[in-house]
């Protein structure tokens, strides 16, 4: 239903974009599926404490990175 009810869908890796590519409901679906940042987002599950840090910045920086694509799409920057 996501894809019927959402402009965009955005996934953290190219693992997930996959998925969500291949869940999209043929030629029927409002959404964009997007990576969340342009290299994707790297899980800090399996590295040390500085991993988290690194993927804290990278998610930051890519979520400021979309407020204000977003905003220049509204017209509201």
């Amino acid at each position: 239903a996501d894809f019927h009810h959402f402009d965009l869908i955005l996934a953290m890796d190219d693992d997930n974009l996959a998925d969500l590519r291949r869940l999209a409901p043929p030629g029927s679906s409002r959404a964009e599926v997007r990576l969340f940042a342009a290299t994707g987002v790297p899980d800090p599950y399996t590295g040390s404490a500085a991993g988290f840090e690194q993927v804290l910045d990278l998610v930051e920086s890519a979520a400021d990175a979309w407020v204000e694509n977003l905003a220049n799409r509204l017209g509201t920057s």
